[in-house]
């Protein structure tokens, strides 16, 4: 299978990725390794997080290391964010994770991608659907969390998540469109929660990965570090290396950071393949 109309972003080979999930489209970005890696690709796939700030060509500059140890990386916004259709839901957001790993079965039935070396990449709250997914299927070789948001009743319980989510339609409204009225995402939030699956107790404790590493900042103020240990090395199945960043906070703040977030993706991916 060969893609019509190649085009490139530097060496980089680029396709647009428009998914349907139940007449509601999302939308991505599928970024090939430069020409001298061969078919098929090891695939790393980006779940991104909660407002999703950056747009996808941005994420992909901040992480085309990946690309250059010649695997594909996919990237897409869940249904509510930004230019995909749909509402935010974190039952709409499982779904759309389903659908683009049938996406990559597909590609890799054409030769395109290897189905054994299906990766993921996932920030903040795709951190906790990336779980979610992960205790479900067994298709994915390795996970890496970048800053995960694990405990999301905590987040969703807390007074002060309905100002931070007027906060953000009203300086943010395009990264969420998906939220239109607030108390009734919360309510929704709160009804999904109750829901087995979603609940972390449940995800943490059957992961069906083979490896799992977790990249957190020192002084993360969304996720504490004892967040981490708690859910992570008490309750996980799998338990996974834990690399944190000195002095950094949920979201990297410079360029050295971001290096050292390089580093350790560039050293748990590259030893995959």
């Amino acid at each position: 299978m060969e893609f019509k109309e190649k085009q490139f972003d530097g060496p980089y080979e680029v396709v647009e990725v428009e998914i349907n999930n139940k007449g509601e489209i999302f939308k991505g970005l599928l970024y090939l390794p430069p020409e001298s890696f061969k078919k098929p690709y090891p695939l790393v796939i980006y779940f991104h997080g909660f407002p999703q700030i950056f747009p996808l060509q941005e994420i992909v500059k901040s992480y085309k290391l990946i690309l250059d140890i010649g695997m594909a990386f996919l990237i897409f916004n869940f249904r509510g964010y930004r230019y995909s259709d749909g509402e935010v839901s974190i039952r709409g957001q499982y779904s759309d994770a389903l659908k683009i790993i049938e996406f990559a079965e597909k590609l890799a039935h054409n030769g395109i991608f290897d189905l054994k070396n299906v990766n993921i990449l996932a920030h903040d709250f795709g951190a906790c659907i990336a779980l979610i997914l992960c205790s479900k299927i067994k298709l994915i070789n390795n996970l890496l969390l970048l800053s995960p948001i694990l405990n999301l009743e905590r987040h969703v319980y807390n007074e002060d998540f309905g100002k931070v989510l007027n906060y953000i339609n009203k300086f943010l409204p395009n990264n969420v469109k998906g939220i239109k009225k607030v108390d009734e995402f919360i309510k929704l939030s709160k009804n999904e929660l109750k829901i087995k699956k979603f609940q972390i107790g449940n995800f943490i404790s059957n992961l069906k990965v083979n490896d799992f590493k977790v990249i957190i900042g020192e002084v993360d103020k969304i996720t504490p570090l004892e967040e981490i240990y708690q859910f992570l090395k008490e309750k996980s199945n799998i338990l996974p290396k834990i690399v944190i960043i000195k002095n950094m906070d949920h979201y990297y703040s410079d360029v050295k950071e971001l290096k050292e977030i390089n580093k350790e993706i560039k050293e748990f991916f590259k030893k995959k393949h």
